[in-house]
């Protein structure tokens, strides 16, 4: 028994001697792995311990130069923070390079998460510095190196919004070019950006550019596949152009993604209704009024079908119960067009006048005919003349006009 004592006396000494011998390569082991996590303190905690451990100076050497380039790279960093700090940016952006070069140069594969700090900070100097393209390249780069860390990306997205938003602040002070200058900063940083592709096509197509327009939309879906507004704006634009097969293609799409949105009901229903599809026009429209009951334009374009089919009872019952805003220029002229084809010309010179106070050019030449044509029903020729005069003034009615004042004057 005495000697199964001794025995394992002498194993406990000896496994600490072998434990002690291995210590110092346990915490260099420690220390690197506390540098992958970002974790300075532990780090440099394990290799002091390390150096406390080391079985003879050759390696306490070792360890100390391996130590010392934490520590030179926590120096740069600490710099270039307070250089920042100081609004000191070409001081810091240095700092920052001399630490990314130190890293480079050690043959450790252990820096990536300090690697990815350093360039976010670099991305930092650039953003303070009103440099987005060069800010948003930066903070790519420390997504490289640290997949894990979601600030790198947020980053890029604050650099996005920043252009975004002052684009849209120029936008609203209607400088189309200051506006355009921004938006395409957003999407220089961000060349996913669907949104600010949409913003682009807008102005060009303002600005009468229409390929660069479609493009701008193509780049907007192409990015952001849901990006029901996009499809729309596409679907708008080719409708302009003349392409039908592609307008409703585009249409049907931004339709799929968002049912409710009642402007790409409304554009489908016009070419539909351009290319006499009356049946697919109408039910495109009530969809759209389905959606939005205030929607006047869908009420003005299938107002205007139901009276060109000579549904005069429908179209009546369509506009009769609009009121506010949704009662425009064009549902005021249609209800007289159908109330003076039903002989109500009492309720059609309400409903003209109605179109006439509404409209841009209070004296709108059709509106003005109706009002003619309600007067004339209700006997009062000399209001009616008066009326036909001045829809003369556009040369477009001018004939017609013409032939209404004849007829009551030969009457």
């Amino acid at each position: 028994m005495k000697n199964l004592v001794v025995a394992a006396l002498i194993f406990v000494a000896l496994f600490g001697q072998l434990l002690a011998q291995y210590q110092d390569e346990v915490m260099v082991t420690k220390a690197r792995e506390a540098i992958k996590n970002f974790n300075i303190t532990t780090a440099d905690s394990a290799y002091k311990a390390a150096m406390k451990a080391a079985p003879d100076e050759e390696r306490y050497n070792e360890i100390q130069v391996e130590w010392g380039v934490l520590e030179q790279i926590n120096v740069r960093l600490t710099d270039g923070s307070r250089a920042m700090g100081r609004n000191e940016y070409a001081e810091a952006y240095k700092k920052y390079e001399e630490a990314i070069a130190q890293m480079d140069a050690s043959p450790l594969d252990i820096w990536g998460r300090f690697k990815g700090e350093s360039y976010y900070s670099m991305g930092m100097v650039h953003f303070r510095q009103e440099q987005p393209i060069e800010a948003a390249n930066k903070f790519r780069n420390a997504m490289q190196y640290d997949t894990s860390e979601d600030k790198y990306g947020k980053a890029i997205e604050m650099v996005r919004n920043k252009h975004y938003t002052e684009g849209h602040k120029f936008l609203r002070r209607k400088d189309y070019e200051s506006a355009r200058l921004e938006y395409e900063k957003a999407v220089a940083v961000d060349p996913a950006f669907a949104s600010g592709y949409y913003q682009l096509a807008y102005i060009a197509k303002r600005d009468g550019n229409l390929k660069a327009a479609e493009g701008f939309y193509l780049e907007a879906v192409t990015s952001d596949g849901t990006h029901y507004k996009a499809w729309y704006g596409l679907g708008n634009l080719y409708s302009e152009m003349g392409n039908n097969a592609k307008a409703i293609e585009s249409l049907k799409t931004s339709i799929s993604i968002n049912p409710n949105y009642e402007k790409a009901y409304y554009v489908i229903g016009k070419v539909y209704e351009s290319q006499k599809s009356n049946s697919l026009a109408i039910s495109n429209l009530k969809k759209a009024i389905e959606v939005d009951k205030k929607y006047s334009k869908a009420y003005e374009l299938l107002a205007k079908i139901y009276f060109d089919q000579e549904k005069y009872d429908t179209t009546i019952a369509l506009l009769r119960g609009l009121t506010g805003s949704t009662v425009s220029y064009k549902t005021a002229y249609h209800l007289a067009q159908a109330y003076n084809a039903k002989g109500n010309h009492s309720a059609a010179l309400t409903a003209a006048s109605t179109s006439l106070a509404k409209a841009r050019k209070k004296n709108w030449a059709p509106a003005q005919i109706e009002k003619g044509d309600a007067l004339k029903g209700l006997g009062r020729n000399k209001e009616a003349i008066a009326s036909y005069r001045l829809a003369m003034k556009d040369a477009r009615w001018k004939s017609t006009a013409e032939h209404l004042i004849n007829e009551i004057m030969k009457g």
